[in-house]
């Protein structure tokens, strides 16, 4: 692992998870408000109970207004993004200032959002920013332990929402490869039989059209103990 102490190895993979947790809690909070949009009626918000999402407020557009841009709910893209920045800056020396620079304009971007009459402009160029920031890992992470713990991080944590949201669970598989492919890569410590068993659920020849609820919940507690 090189000369990356403990804390750091912590920071880089929060660094990674805080950000796919923005990007792909974003990407499914805008589908979702086109469909309440749609709907009022709908179950707009029982498809957000599973991030920690559960308002009693009726009006979507006030709900949505505070999955995106509260400062307590920790599963808002704001708390998420600020986290994400948090550790960036005290990756500088790691990630590149340039890295720290994209996390930096996604949160002035979710700010910027908030205020806007046209907020929907300002939150496609927080997904651009992260898109650069995703980039910007193989250019200027020269460490390459560093390197794999932030995409380690985007893996294991876009793993636990497609699980936890039914969401996009074809992607499992290759989310599931690219893990494998790089966490022995990290000189992380990690939970090698919970990885295994996760392996052979997602490849098994049931999932996942034939994969039931509790068969979902017993991935998200394979997934949440291999680091």
């Amino acid at each position: 692992m090189g000369s990356l102490s403990l804390e750091r190895v912590g920071r880089l993979l929060w660094l990674g998870r805080y950000v796919e947790r923005s990007y792909t809690t974003l990407q499914f909070i805008l589908a979702t408000y086109d469909a309440a949009l749609d709907s009022v009626e709908g179950n707009w918000k029982g498809q957000l109970e599973e991030l920690g999402f559960d308002q009693e407020n009726d009006d979507p557009i006030a709900f949505f207004r505070e999955c995106l841009f509260s400062r307590e709910l920790t599963a808002s893209i704001y708390y998420s993004m600020s986290a994400a920045y948090d550790n960036a800056v005290v990756l500088r020396d790691v990630i590149g200032s340039e890295s720290v620079a994209y996390v930096q304009m996604a949160l002035n971007d979710i700010e910027r959002a908030e205020h806007s009459d046209a907020p929907l402009l300002d939150l496609q160029t927080v997904i651009d920013c992260i898109l650069a920031f995703k980039g910007s890992c193989d250019d200027y992470v020269v460490n390459d332990a560093a390197r794999n713990i932030i995409k380690c991080g985007f893996s294991i944590e876009r793993m636990d929402l497609y699980t936890r949201l039914s969401y996009q669970l074809g992607d499992l598989r290759r989310e599931t490869q690219k893990l494998a492919s790089r966490i022995d890569r990290t000189g992380l410590p990690y939970d090698r039989a919970a990885f295994k068993e996760l392996i052979d659920a997602v490849f098994s020849p049931r999932f996942p059209e034939k994969t039931t609820y509790e068969e979902l919940g017993v991935m998200l507690e394979l997934i949440a103990r291999v680091f």
